[in-house]
């Protein structure tokens, strides 16, 4: 009936809360002394009137709030009269004289057991704690707040809550831990994960005194932004006027006090407290593998003691993950509607030809379709990957757990937080099959790599002989709709053949990871260098292949000394227009114009449709050729710096393997020799069929300028080059009659301007959403009460994205005297779970205090209730009754009417 720190405390006996702090004391992190009673003792105490809680809460409209008080007053009184029972009663008298013989002040908390994977603080539903703590508790007091925890579990806010969740009340029991309480000068709550974006960056709010300030909002509170890539710390130092500490008049329970005049404006933490306890934050989070939310005090002497670490909640569903590392070196910077729709379309082909590829079912594939026509998005003019949509489609590949993180960090490139792991079948039979697809899948991927060069291959030749079919045919004398025809013919083959692309992706991925894998293994350093080094030589990449045939251009330029002066002193275009006309030298004419027949479609970014290609401007290669022939570059010399750089690095290769046992080094030198031959076949692969997605695009242009050609000479467009301004669909529904309007140029003009708006903002790595993405907007400065007028922003901390217009509703506590609209936005100081009613039932939230990591703030993103906290004097300054716009993204609250209705 009670274990402590010294025995199993596991979630099922004791509640994931105390069953965590278990795991971290024996991890050696300091954790204030506890023992618990177990949700056994709560069924033995409590089960002569077990019957009698059942029947009142199946009695209870749960849907009306005085009737829930009603029956939660109830059953607070029936739990009391039972008591703790004699066998209870007895176990705790001897646990405190035996783990508390100094009688200590203690803290007793409670912890929700529900049905697995859905008591408080578990991964579902880490923030179901409507459970009641009780501080600075003299062990006289214990058996009194132990009665309290339990029936706090039939709170009205627990009844609620559980209601809400739609979370079974049968089964419940409640643990309830006994914890020295230590006592904290200062407190704080840490996400390591920042709650709003899931961002890696560590967000800490802390104040002067003990937790409950924090979490409670009863007290002021410093925010500490953590950079995780930089360390770097962002603080927003609050004036904090009062605390919660010690009552000491009373010798136990808590009272709010003031701050010393002298530390009112300090900030809680440095700097470097920040750091450390970023690094805590990370130690703790690897313990559980998931983000934590993470509670801990701090003593006079500076030792960091954590009383609780719980998973913070990833809702996939209710955000959007965004990020445009990878892609932004496809699609640099804004570029226009038409890149995008062709760019979406791409990514929909090859990965159902992968997927297909490896052996998704058509059914699965189906279900996907919607995902896979959604792994790009368009914002701010901007293409970026979704990688909710990346990571939902890809899970669909039975093997794709295996090497997810690896995808993470060498594909998608994340520094976001965003784990959101997918869900694994449930039931024998379910986890039977999945098992056989995954040995399939497996196969699949051993048969793959065997014909891979042979694959490859038949893929490069197959889609030549269709890029050389096609673009024969495409000119701007062609009629539209036989364009549309060939234009989609190309795509519709393109999409069954460039799944092999992702294929080969995916083993340059594996052989990456076995090339790390080996290195750690055997103690090999310096593996950047080495990586750098040993993926020169071998089969000359595309990307070298094009910038070498260049340099022979250059070299032929300078062995000719009429060429060498013309390229010195002339123009790229004049020079090319000679060229043109036959006056400079055959063998470099022949030349010059195998080189735009191989690799013209090369370009400055090159995929974007509205930026010109060699194969449109040819007299840029001419400025390269002239670059190149100012210098004394060769391709010997290049050659040369390539191989003099593979030899560098099997030299140090063979200085980092151990000499003791030659013949072992020599075989581990063998091995990663072996795979870096393998990584450099897989990166030879990459780099030609990105070329081979430039010729597509380039076939893709080819196609759109000559739509937009005829359009022009139809006066449907003012300018060619406006046909970019549209997206696919809209061209080819407009040639074709399946289009939805036929004013194109309204809708250029409409782009035009988005895209002038888009180059002014700062474009962003990676970011996430919980709302409607919307542009983003300057932020104003705040203003004082004197200087407030109708239209003039608050600010103040967004904590739950959404924006919300509707009446403010200024309170000061839950007691509701009369009706709450619909239409309500509660306006208060701070919150405690007293409040959830009132939160559950207002379209959005604004307090005074709170934090990130405040109750407030956690309310309204587990509900999607839009939320903004530490608004200063909210509660004075909007005038109850009044219109507002609130904005839980940006942190704004505006009055729109400050005539009450």
């Amino acid at each position: 009936m009670i274990e402590t720190l010294g025995e199993a405390m596991s979630p099922d006996a004791v509640g994931w809360k105390f069953a965590r702090l278990k795991t971290l004391h024996e991890r050696g992190v300091r954790v204030p002394g506890l023992f618990c009673l177990t949700g056994a003792a709560f069924h033995r105490a409590v089960a002569p009137v077990a019957d009698t809680i059942d029947a009142l809460v199946r009695d209870t409209d749960l849907d009306d709030w005085e009737r829930v008080c009603a029956t939660s007053a109830r059953i607070r009184e029936v739990i009391a009269g039972a008591g703790l029972g004699p066998e209870v009663e007895r176990a705790l008298e001897e646990r405190l004289a035996a783990d508390f013989p100094d009688g200590p002040l203690l803290a007793v908390r409670a912890s929700v057991i529900g049905a697995p994977g859905q008591g408080e603080d578990s991964a579902q539903n880490p923030f179901a704690g409507m459970s009641d703590s009780f501080l600075y508790v003299p062990p006289s007091g214990v058996k009194e707040a132990v009665l309290r925890c339990w029936a706090s579990a039939f709170s009205p806010e627990g009844l609620l809550y559980r209601h809400r969740q739609r979370l079974p009340f049968s089964g419940l029991s409640v643990a309830v831990g006994v914890q020295r309480m230590v006592f904290g000068e200062r407190s704080l709550v840490l996400f390591t994960c920042d709650p709003t974006s899931y961002a890696r960056d560590t967000v800490i709010s802390a104040s002067w005194g003990i937790g409950e300030g924090v979490v409670q909002e009863k007290a002021p509170v410093d925010h500490y932004f953590v950079h995780s890539r930089t360390g770097n710390v962002e603080s927003v130092v609050a004036r904090k006027t009062t605390m919660v500490t010690l009552d000491a008049e009373r010798g136990h329970g808590t009272v709010e006090t003031a701050v010393a005049g002298e530390r009112v404006d300090v900030p809680v933490l440095s700097d470097e407290e920040a750091r450390s306890l970023a690094a805590l934050g990370r130690d703790i989070e690897k313990v559980f593998g998931e983000p934590q939310d993470i509670e801990a005090t701090i003593t006079e002497d500076g030792l960091v003691h954590v009383v609780q670490s719980r998973p913070v909640t990833i809702e996939a569903d209710r955000h959007r993950i965004w990020s445009s590392a990878n892609v932004s070196e496809s699609f640099p910077d804004t570029t226009t509607p038409m890149t995008y729709s062709v760019a979406r379309r791409f990514y929909w082909l090859l990965n159902y030809d992968y997927l297909r590829r490896s052996g998704v079912p058509e059914s699965e594939l189906h279900d996907l379709h919607e995902t896979m026509t959604r792994l790009l998005g368009f914002l701010d003019n901007r293409i970026y990957h979704s990688i909710n949509s990346f990571i939902r489609m890809l899970s669909a590949v039975p093997m794709f757990d295996s090497v997810r993180r690896d995808w993470e960090r060498l594909v998608a490139e994340l520094d976001t937080f965003y784990h959101h792991e997918s869900e694994k079948p449930a039931g024998l039979r379910a986890r039977g099959r999945r098992a056989v697809r995954l040995v399939t899948g497996w196969g699949r991927v051993v048969r793959g790599y065997r014909t891979l060069p042979r694959d490859f291959t038949d893929f490069q030749e197959r889609w030549s002989a269709l890029l050389r079919e096609v673009r024969t045919s495409t000119t701007a004398s062609e009629h539209p709709l036989k364009l549309v025809a060939d234009y989609r013919h190309t795509w519709r083959t393109a999409g069954q053949l460039w799944g092999i692309t992702l294929v080969n992706y995916q083993f340059m991925v594996l052989f990456h990871k076995a090339v790390e894998l080996a290195m750690d293994r055997w103690g090999v350093d310096e593996q950047e260098t080495l990586f750098s080094q040993l993926l020169c030589g071998g089969r000359q990449l595309k990307g070298a292949e094009i910038a070498l045939s260049a340099v022979r251009l250059a070299e032929l330029v300078r062995a000719d000394a009429g060429l060498h002066d013309l390229f010195l002193g002339g123009q790229p275009r004049p020079i090319w227009d000679r060229l043109e006309a036959g006056k400079l030298p055959r063998d470099f004419t022949e030349e010059v114009h195998r080189h735009i027949e191989r690799y013209g479609d090369r370009g400055i970014a090159e995929l974007k449709l509205e930026k010109a290609n060699l194969r449109d401007t040819p007299w840029e290669l001419i400025r390269l050729v002239q670059q190149y022939a100012a210098s004394d570059l060769t391709v010997a010399d290049m050659e040369e710096v390539e191989r003099a750089t593979r030899l560098a690095g099997e030299e140090l290769l063979r200085g980092k393997l151990p000499r003791a046992r030659l013949r072992r080094a020599r075989l581990r030198r063998a091995v990663l020799l072996g795979l870096f031959d393998r990584l450099r076949t897989t990166l030879y692969y990459r780099e030609v069929g990105r070329y081979m997605r430039s010729e597509l695009f380039g076939y893709s242009k080819q196609v759109i300028r000559a739509l937009g050609v005829e359009l022009h000479r139809r006066e449907v467009l003012a300018d060619p080059e406006d046909v970019f301004f549209l997206d696919l669909d809209e061209l080819f529904g407009f040639v074709d009659g399946t289009g939805s309007t036929r004013d194109l140029a309204g809708l250029v003009a409409i782009r035009r301007r988005d895209l002038e708006k888009s180059r002014a903002l700062r474009p962003l790595r990676e970011f996430a959403t919980g709302d409607v993405v919307a542009t983003s907007v300057p932020q104003e400065e705040d203003v004082s009460p004197a200087d407030m007028e109708r239209g003039v922003a608050l600010r103040g901390l967004g904590s739950c994205p959404g924006k919300v217009r509707g009446y403010a509703r200024v309170l000061s506590n839950p007691s509701l005297d009369g009706d709450f609209p619909a239409d309500s936005i509660l306006i208060t100081r701070e919150t405690d779970p007293g409040w959830l009613y009132l939160m559950l039932a207002s379209k959005g939230i604004v307090v005074e205090r709170g934090s990130l990591l405040s109750h407030t703030a956690i309310t309204g993103r587990k509900f999607g209730i839009p939320t903004i906290v530490g608004v200063p004097d909210a509660t004075r300054r909007i005038p109850d009754g009044s219109l507002i716009e609130v904005d839980g993204g940006t942190g704004s609250v505006v009055i729109l009417d400050e005539d009450p209705r």
